[in-house]
């Protein structure tokens, strides 16, 4: 449980804490194993995130993002919004008026968001009121 290695235990005000975290899937080989008794592993030097599969979760566990979405449907949506199906990866130099992240197509023009009440939007413009795709999700990914 990550929040159990936050701070170890010292004593540190609730506030000081960290809002979230990555989890990064690396070999074993890239990290080592730190001292102590919490169950840690260590990266040294620089660690680009494209190169390996990874997310940004909340302390509770929620989703806040990822490198790539992936949109499909074996439904209506499929024959009347095929072109917006597809992989959609995380846009590094983007997010929505309330900062949420926004994901491109791969080798298309349209956009994956989510909305202030947490709903999802894949539209022609990021952060639009107006999308060809929208789904309530009660801001779960």
């Amino acid at each position: 449980q990550v929040g159990h290695n936050n701070w170890d235990g010292i004593a540190r005000r609730q506030d000081e804490k960290m809002e979230s975290y990555f989890e990064i899937l690396l070999p074993s080989n890239k990290v080592k194993r730190a001292k102590g008794r919490r169950d840690i592993q260590v990266h040294t030097g620089v660690l680009l995130l494209a190169s390996y599969k990874w997310s940004l979760r909340a302390w509770d566990g929620d989703l806040l993002a990822t490198q790539h979405f992936m949109v499909r449907s074996d439904g209506e949506a499929a024959k009347i919004c095929g072109n917006t199906m597809g992989r959609y990866t995380l846009c590094s130099n983007m997010v929505t008026d309330e900062r949420y992240p926004v994901y491109k197509l791969d080798g298309g023009d349209h956009y994956l968001f989510t909305t202030k009440s947490g709903d999802w939007c894949v539209g022609s413009v990021a952060g639009a009121y107006s999308a060809g795709l929208f789904q309530r999700s009660n801001k779960s990914p």
